[in-house]
């Protein structure tokens, strides 16, 4: 009897041994696979099942161009974002299988922008992007892999801690953090601006839908009709031609999305045409200066504009019931909207690259519509190049509320903090002091501050370049020369970004920095 417990108790042991190794495999290869925003987010498995109405289903367009928090705002659609960099229309098929199958909502909305390509296969990076987040016993995510993946290796695709153990030595505190696309319910929010062209009248090319793409259409129109779900196909709009989309894919655009309402209407489905309809175009009223991040994709004020004139379609042409102050699982979308303009302003500053970037962004959180628990906090490092920092640039730092002409400003120090859409401290010019340092501190929610600009020598007197910005007893500033922001989160203290801008450099570019 005794030798029997002891064999049961050896058993549970080494059940829970394993249990715990388990466990901690599934940590380290959460945290070692590479952070990349085009990856499905698994916040999407956090929320209850049947939560989410309306479904998203594409690649980068759909990610760049609809944001599904705005949507919940402007009309109650509980809807989620399951895209990906580069996801094929197969891949599509298998992730309305798996939305049918957790969610069962009761539209699912179909980008097939790239229903020209003829890809069925997809290189080992786009299945990542995919399966890396998804379950791992989950069955379509199996099948995405055996079936779609360009590769006779299957097993980094299985178990990406074969791809990337070795990043273990790159593991920053950012890796243990979620994604931002997660707390935007899988959008991708950018502030990017790339002014474009109006395209010239498309030429239209027959037999641009390609097989592939009919056939997986198809196969999706038939699954979502098995299971009692409604369809909308979508092609997005193109902002205008600039070096990254030229007319040529233009062309091929319009044409394949002409094919694509003919297949819609063979089988009595909507397809929502935002590149060929001039009508959908026109109620769209994107401005070609503003909008665009790239020729291709929509930036936040873009997509705003067609995230709301997106809405308002299916709520015309679908019955879909407003969630808001529903309780239950919507009441966790409602606090997600409450801490959205957060959310977007981080995102939309994290991925500025430029100065009229950055400066597009600030002047919509700061002088638009203020984003009240937001702290920003500059400091000048070095003097200002005048030839660089041009006239015109310099008012793109006035553009979100500070006053200081930083083109014509000939000393080491300035400073500015701006609290909640408010300019609290700015440094003055100083008619009898040309140079000097300056220094200045406070406190905002949970954030205690410090900021200098320039340094004294004890021994000559002279005024020299050097910046700190203290917050919380850590420096966000680093000793390269230009303009250092730090922007925080004031109710819980989160670092929204750190970044400074090279204003020795023509091309005045950001580097970021969240420690």
């Amino acid at each position: 009897m005794k030798k029997h417990k002891n064999r049961i108790l050896r058993a549970v042991r080494a059940a829970v041994f394993l249990f715990v190794l388990a466990l901690m495999i599934l940590g380290l290869d959460k945290s070692l696979k590479l952070i990349q925003e085009d990856n499905l987010c698994p916040r999407y498995y956090e929320y209850p099942k049947d939560t989410f109405d309306v479904a998203f289903l594409g690649a980068s367009l759909v990610m760049y161009g609809i944001y599904p928090v705005e949507m919940y705002d402007e009309y109650g659609i509980a809807s989620y974002s399951l895209t990906t960099g580069n996801q094929s229309i197969e891949a599509s098929y298998y992730l309305a299988k798996e939305v049918i199958e957790k969610d069962h909502p009761s539209l699912i909305v179909l980008d097939c922008s790239f229903a020209s390509s003829d890809e069925k296969k997809m290189e080992p990076q786009y299945i990542h992007y995919i399966t890396d987040t998804m379950p791992y016993l989950n069955k379509n995510r199996l099948d995405i892999i055996r079936n779609l993946a360009i590769t006779d290796d299957y097993k980094p695709l299985l178990f990406p801690l074969i791809a990337f153990h070795s990043r273990w030595q790159e593991l920053t505190y950012g890796d243990f953090l979620p994604q931002t696309k997660e707390m935007v319910y899988g959008a991708k929010i950018t502030g990017r601006v790339n002014v474009t062209a109006p395209y010239d009248e498309a030429k239209i090319t027959p037999g641009a839908l390609s097989e592939q793409s009919r056939s997986s259409i198809e196969k999706i129109i038939r699954l979502c009709r098995e299971n009692d779900t409604g369809l909308m196909l979508l092609t997005m709009p193109v902002p205008g031609k600039n070096k990254f989309f030229d007319q040529d894919g233009y062309n091929l655009r319009v044409s394949a999305a002409a094919e694509v309402d003919e297949l819609a209407k063979k089988n009595g489905i909507l397809h929502a045409n935002y590149v060929g309809d001039k009508k959908n175009l026109e109620d769209l009223g994107l401005d070609l200066q503003t909008d665009a991040y790239d020729g291709e994709h929509l930036n936040r004020w873009g997509a705003a504009k067609f995230t709301r004139t997106l809405g308002k379609y299916i709520k015309a042409h679908f019955d879909i019931p407003d969630r808001r102050g529903q309780g239950g699982a919507y009441s966790l979308i409602d606090k997600d909207l409450e801490n959205y303009p957060v959310n977007r302003m981080r995102d939309s500053l994290q991925r500025s690259i430029f100065l009229r970037d950055y400066a597009a962004s600030l002047h919509s959180d700061v002088s638009g519509e203020p984003v009240e628990d937001a702290l920003i906090l500059v400091a000048l490092n070095g003097k200002v190049d005048d030839d660089i920092l041009t006239e015109e640039e310099a008012a793109l730092l006035r553009s979100f509320g500070l006053s200081s002409d930083l083109h014509s400003w000939e000393g080491h120090g300035w400073l500015a903090v701006i609290d909640g859409g408010s300019v609290v401290y700015e440094t003055a010019l100083r008619e009898d002091e040309p140079d000097f340092m300056d220094s200045f501190e406070g406190e905002s929610g949970k954030l205690r501050y410090q900021l200098t600009s320039g340094r004294i020598d004890e021994e000559t007197e002279a005024v020299h370049s050097a910046a700190s910005i203290v917050v919380n007893g850590l420096e966000y500033a680093t000793e390269d020369r230009g303009l250092h922001f730090a922007v925080f989160r004031k109710s819980t203290g989160e670092l929204m970004d750190a970044a400074w801008l090279d204003i020795h450099s023509y091309a005045l570019e950001f580097t970021h920095d969240l420690h």
